[in-house]
């Protein structure tokens, strides 16, 4: 019997994601600033390039606005109410900003500007680990890792974060430690690595409708060119055959 194609419907939350390995980067569709919050160990400060927070604070010696962790909040909430172009580079102290040279500044401008860098996205004075270059509807995010295997810790927590949510219908954040879905293994996400270089589409089935199991179905979609357009075409991409499946045994508790 043939095999009917699965519909955008049996998803509750798909991940595109492709990775320019020698130039530290990956881009995103399905990926908001909320989520990053979520899933990563919060950086200190942000350096706001473009940004929609009018409580940004100022610096005078580089004449840009930045946000402190007290602010994560409601920048979350201004970015999800207004659509603007979101850009930042995490840094730990204001100290930093006050010793960037000139040069610095005309970079961290063009990196905003161009969503790419002169030479390096990483800057000896600030020391960050991420550059973040977001459109304005947050169709594609750009992010540059100064270490590539936090690409695996943001994925993962980005899943976790979806199926404890939805594991048996209940608020995770209400359940008990040892009801929880454990954290996808590290050993899983780093095999996933040689996909993302291609171009891949990683969905997160409805529990629902999966039962007994909790499942993330990946696709090879390769590179796409204009993200933009990736959710009109979501249907399309789900009808395409799945390359290989992750799965969630609730009876044996185990990932395979």
């Amino acid at each position: 019997m043939e095999r009917k194609p699965l519909h955008t419907d049996t998803y509750i939350q798909h991940l595109y994601i492709y990775l320019n390995e020698s130039d530290q980067f990956a881009l995103f569709s399905g990926l908001t600033f909320a989520h990053f919050l979520d899933a990563m160990k919060l950086p200190k400060n942000l350096l706001l390039l473009k940004h929609p927070y009018e409580e940004a604070s100022f610096n005078m010696h580089t004449h840009m606005e930045f946000a402190t962790q007290e602010d994560f909040s409601q920048l979350r909430k201004a970015r999800a109410n207004k659509k603007s172009e979101f850009c930042w580079v995490d840094f730990k102290s204001e100290k930093q900003l006050n010793s960037l040279t000139p040069q610095e500044q005309a970079e961290l401008l063009y990196i905003g500007h161009k969503k790419e860098p002169v030479k390096t996205p990483f800057f000896s004075t600030l020391q960050n680990e991420f550059v973040y270059l977001s459109s304005e509807e947050e169709e594609t995010t750009k992010i540059y890792f100064r270490k590539l295997d936090r690409l695996n810790e943001l994925v993962g927590n980005y899943f976790t974060y979806f199926i404890r949510r939805e594991g048996n219908g209940q608020n995770f954040w209400r359940r008990k430690s040892k009801d929880l879905i454990p954290e996808l293994p590290a050993e899983i996400l780093q095999s996933l690595k040689k996909n993302y270089r291609e171009g891949v589409l990683i969905s997160l089935a409805d529990p629902e409708k999966t039962k007994n199991t909790i499942e993330l179905h990946v696709r090879l979609v390769e590179e796409i060119s204009f993200l933009d357009e990736f959710w009109s075409d979501i249907e399309e991409y789900t009808k395409q055959g799945i390359s290989r499946k992750i799965v969630y045994d609730k009876k044996q508790k185990v990932w395979k």
